[in-house]
């Protein structure tokens, strides 16, 4: 059985619901506790209120963008501490360092390899299987 109390905590903010909803499921199917945001003005709100274990985070979403939300999530006490990756269409050297020149603790390329995304969580939050 499952205690639910204790599942890792993932933030998922991705503006497309073809991307979000297969993902998150998967992410649910895995063993965390997932909830999404549509935007990163939402992402840095749902952040700061319910305390995610680690943040998935998109680049290009309507009101703030990826690198903004990352921005402003690390410059809050609250939570500047969270892990964040950013998982994004646009893998090339220039968004790369933009990742990083923004705290972004790491970075993966879409299409998702959940297998990757799942390991990298586990390692980043000391739960390995």
């Amino acid at each position: 059985m499952i205690d639910e109390k204790n599942l890792p905590r993932v933030l998922y903010v991705e503006d497309e619901k073809d991307l979000r909803d297969p993902i998150s499921q998967m992410l649910e199917f895995l063993g965390y506790e997932v909830d999404c945001a549509v935007n990163g003005a939402e992402g840095v709100e749902k952040a700061e209120s319910w305390q995610p274990d680690f943040i998935l985070m998109d680049i290009r979403m309507p009101k703030i963008d990826g690198f903004e939300a990352t921005r402003r999530l690390r410059s809050n006490p609250v939570t500047n501490k969270i892990p964040i990756f950013i998982l994004s269409a646009y893998d090339d050297a220039k968004t790369r360092a933009s990742c990083r020149e923004v705290g972004a603790d790491g970075f993966f390329s879409k299409p998702a390899d959940i297998e990757k995304i799942d390991a990298t969580i586990r390692r980043t939050l000391g739960r390995v299987r």
